[in-house]
């Protein structure tokens, strides 16, 4: 069996239709738990639960929902989310998750480098840009810049061997 876990902000919120349906064939199929994991805190519950039924889904739809921790917003920074993404981690492996969907660069980088078969959902730019003045902190902003790098990448930054000497000065191979 393999367990699979959700992100509901920006995950499951930015594409229901898909993740409805994932959620659907793999408990149609018997294919393991699905559990939602969240950075809400537990206080909090409840908005994440009324957030999943505006979308069609209901608490019969997964396993359970493993929440964050406590954390006061006005005192975030990004300290909040390798924190949150070490408890995620322990949140996955505690429930024996091996897929996991999640948006955020950090926690999909500390998923990846455990050897849990993630999945990073990209939004576009017009739904980054439509957040990116309403909060710093919120987390779809940590997306705005984590492909600028191809911008500036080049056929000398890309080769590492001596063979790359003729694509690096321009002549065909």
């Amino acid at each position: 069996m393999l367990n699979i876990g959700l992100d509901f902000h920006d995950t499951i919120s930015y594409a229901p239709d898909f993740f409805i349906n994932l959620i659907r064939v793999w408990k149609e199929n018997n294919l393991g738990n699905i559990y939602i994991v969240t950075g809400t805190p537990p206080s909090k519950k409840h908005e994440v639960l009324a957030d999943l039924e505006k979308i069609g889904l209901s608490e019969e739809d997964f396993k359970e929902i493993l929440l964050g921790f406590e954390y006061e917003k006005d005192k975030m920074d990004l300290r909040h989310f390798k924190k949150m993404a070490k408890h995620k981690l322990k949140l996955l492996k505690k429930h024996n998750i091996n897929i996991y969907f999640d948006d955020n660069p950090y926690y999909v980088q500390k998923m990846k480098d455990e050897g849990i078969l993630t999945f990073q959902t990209m939004m576009s730019k017009d739904y980054l840009d439509m957040f990116e003045k309403a909060d710093p902190f919120f987390t779809c902003n940590l997306q705005k810049e984590q492909f600028d790098y191809l911008d500036k990448l080049d056929n000398k930054k890309m080769c590492k061997k001596d063979d790359c000497k003729e694509i690096i000065l321009g002549k065909p191979l």
